[in-house]
């Protein structure tokens, strides 16, 4: 009979509730226990909405498309390792369709080869779906690297806390190691403070270090057991061929890691001159316009010319240290 009551008490209230709200749509939800559903409403104004409106629209831009992906699979010519934040999604930045990108997103676009994730994706791109570039992209005003100039907490760090601070903990590094001089600044304005603000977007320093932060990435990259074997085996034989999940072989392609950052106020995509590529491979010219400084960026409202700061490696460097992009 209690659970009975329950049950006939969850029933109600979740009628209740939908006669309780303007009504546009009609749906069935089950109640656990029960044969039959109760009926519930969407509301006007759902935060659904426009989401829904939006796959409606999607579903019936290119519906030949998704059918010839799901028929034959993914290609993509790209992978793409960015930051998890919602204004920088890479489909929507550079209008790309379904098959275009194969992607990583996380806080302030780290590659950590501790990270099994970031490594198995990078892994299952190379040697499953053979990309052809590799495209590391960070943006000014990224929420993780601003944390990571700011003061951490100081009290009540919770499980999420502790989590995004351990996370961006290699950017506090860069902080304090980088020898740029926009962030050698921001380094010397903060010493000492007991309280950090986290800084305006337009700060020169702030910049500097998302910017620095895209390079390390592209370098941890090219130093990764991934593409370094790669490489030997375009180097060994470049006829080599994969084997692929479907079982079908493959010749191993050259394969291209740039560095690139996106600027939210005005949507504009810019080359940070990092580009790997592999042994004796000419690398693609860049795509995208040179970044400049981070102070002219800053400056003008991003009126002032772009300066021709391209720096390509066009083979893999024979040290460790060199594999690093360094700071100009």
């Amino acid at each position: 009979m209690v659970a009975l009551g329950f049950k006939l008490l969850f029933a109600l209230a979740a009628l209740s509730s939908a006669f309780a709200h303007p009504i546009r749509e009609a749906r069935d939800i089950r109640i656990v226990g029960r044969s039959t559903s109760a009926v519930v409403r969407r509301q006007e104004g759902s935060e659904f909405a426009a989401i829904v409106e939006g796959n409606n629209a999607f579903r019936a831009s290119d519906p030949a498309l998704l059918q010839k992906l799901a028929d034959e699979g993914q290609e993509p010519p790209f992978m793409f390792l960015g930051c998890s934040d919602s204004r920088v999604s890479e489909g929507t930045v550079f209008g790309a369709k379904p098959g275009t990108f194969f992607t990583q997103r996380n806080i302030a676009n780290q590659y950590q080869p501790t990270d099994p994730n970031s490594q198995s994706v990078l892994a299952y791109a190379v040697s499953e779906l053979g990309v052809k570039h590799i495209i590391v992209m960070g943006h000014y005003g990224c929420g993780g690297v601003a944390a990571s100039i700011a003061s951490p907490p100081g009290s009540n760090v919770d499980a999420a806390n502790s989590a995004v601070q351990a996370w961006i903990n290699p950017i506090r590094e860069l902080l304090q190691q980088s020898s740029r001089p926009e962030i050698v600044a921001l380094r010397e304005s903060i010493k000492g403070s007991t309280t950090v603000e986290e800084p305006d977007i337009k700060d020169p320093g702030f910049r500097a270090l998302v910017e620095e932060n895209v390079k390390v990435g592209v370098g941890r990259i090219a130093q990764d057991s991934v593409i370094v074997n790669h490489y030997a085996l375009l180097a060994a034989n470049s006829t080599g061929t994969v084997e692929r999940r479907s079982g079908e072989g493959g010749p191993a392609g050259d394969v291209f890691i740039h560095g690139w950052v996106y600027d939210i106020e005005n949507g504009e995509v810019r080359d940070l001159g990092v580009s790997v590529g592999p042994p004796g491979k000419a690398i693609p010219a860049a795509p995208f316009a040179a970044v400049a400084s981070a102070a002219e960026k800053a400056s003008a409202a991003h009126q002032a010319p772009a300066q021709n700061v391209e720096v390509r490696c066009a083979e893999m460097c024979k040290s460790k240290r060199n594999f690093l992009p360094q700071d100009h």
